[in-house]
């Protein structure tokens, strides 16, 4: 019988998950999300949507290869790390990911084809077919809310020390989407807000990279978290997505973590920035 999604309790620091026998989180599972540098006082938002490979203990390897999980599939290669490098040189609060977006993909809406994949990139995920409500919501309720709720939180500490604060969000794609090539460095993904974007890829350019607007993916498509946490509420955001063949170990992250570090504290500076502002 389907188990009875319940509310999901957390330990006060929020790195270790407080289960009971009916959650689909268990002893020995993480939290749904991590939290670094929880009262950084800058005011910026970092965001890794796609941070993690880890599936609950209750769903095995989802039916997948081990190496599945090495891929980009199941999580953003190299995202966290850069994340986790900016949220200490910036000194910022950043939110990531607990758990694979092979379980539920927090940047998508829920209901979303794309939520919860049954086939992404030609592989299948049989863990994923003919799920039922129960154990859909089970996933909402314990994986996605909480994690969404955790980015609320942190605006909310941030909102809290009178400056209205900026979200930037970190992913990697893959260099190639089957047959065709992704010759982009770096994406900068943005909606209708220019503040971060713009300027951002200037600043990139400058650096004699190749760098994608709303390339290899849209933000006027697919960028729900960022839409629903900053376009919604007027605070200027932005995604990146940096080509995972160039982050893949420590000196391509150091690469492009020493690049982000340049640059970001120039585009906190920006004038108009951190003020309420819907477009």
């Amino acid at each position: 019988m389907p188990r009875k999604a319940k509310p999901v309790r957390y330990s006060q620091t929020m790195d270790q998950h407080v289960n009971s026998a009916d959650e689909l989180l268990q002893p020995g599972d993480p939290a749904p999300f991590k939290e670094i540098n929880r009262n950084g006082p800058t005011p910026l938002l970092l965001l890794c949507d796609h941070a993690s490979r880890r599936v609950p203990l209750a769903l095995g390897d989802l039916g997948l290869e081990a190496s599945s999980f090495d891929r980009h599939i199941a999580y953003d290669i190299g995202a966290e790390s850069v994340s986790q490098r900016l949220s200490t040189s910036l000194d910022a609060p950043l939110v990531a990911a607990g758990f694979s977006r092979l379980v539920i993909d927090l940047n998508r809406p829920t209901g979303h084809q794309e939520s919860i994949v049954k086939e992404i990139d030609a592989t299948p995920i049989p863990a994923n077919r003919d799920l039922n409500e129960t154990a859909k919501r089970q996933r909402i309720s314990e994986l996605f809310k909480p994690y969404h709720d955790a980015v609320d939180g942190a605006l909310a500490r941030l909102w809290e020390r009178g400056t209205p604060p900026a979200i930037f969000s970190v992913h990697s794609f893959s260099p190639d989407y089957g047959d065709t090539p992704r010759p982009w460095d770096i994406g900068v993904l943005w909606n209708r807000d220019p503040r971060i974007a713009v300027p951002l890829m200037d600043m990139l350019k400058a650096h004699g990279l190749n760098v994608g607007d709303n390339e290899p993916y849209s933000g006027q498509q697919l960028a729900y978290t960022i839409d629903v946490h900053g376009g919604a509420t007027g605070l200027a955001n932005c995604v990146i997505e940096i080509n995972q063949d160039q982050v893949r170990d420590a000196a391509g992250i150091d690469r492009w973590a020493t690049i982000l570090e340049e640059i970001m504290p120039e585009i906190l500076k920006i004038q108009g920035l951190h003020r309420v502002e819907r477009f």
